[in-house]
């Protein structure tokens, strides 16, 4: 998307993600993994947890976790975001110009 509307449109599609995503993701950090955690023992957690892992293992034929977080580090590189410093405001972290 080079256009000056084709980035407007992306930038306004990836801002409604992250509008939807933030409070998704407090709910379940908050919410729904703590209450998880109090309804299965440690044991059943952690088959839940290998469960999960085999079938990334055979839906993504391999890590899809690390598979993903690859590919998002390549699409991050071609749009010139990979470098989070550059977007981190200095009260948080150091900021490069």
């Amino acid at each position: 998307m080079r256009s000056a509307d084709g980035r407007a449109q992306l930038a306004g599609h990836m801002k409604a993600f992250i509008r939807m995503y933030e409070p998704h993701e407090a709910r379940e950090d908050t919410v729904l993994f703590p209450a998880f955690h109090e309804l299965v023992s440690s044991n059943e957690y952690d088959s839940v947890g290998e469960e999960m892992e085999r079938n990334e293992r055979r839906i993504f034929g391999g890590d899809g976790f690390d598979m993903a977080v690859d590919r998002v580090a390549e699409l991050e590189k071609k749009l010139g975001i990979f470098d989070l410093a550059r977007f981190t405001p200095a009260a948080l972290g150091p900021a490069r110009t």
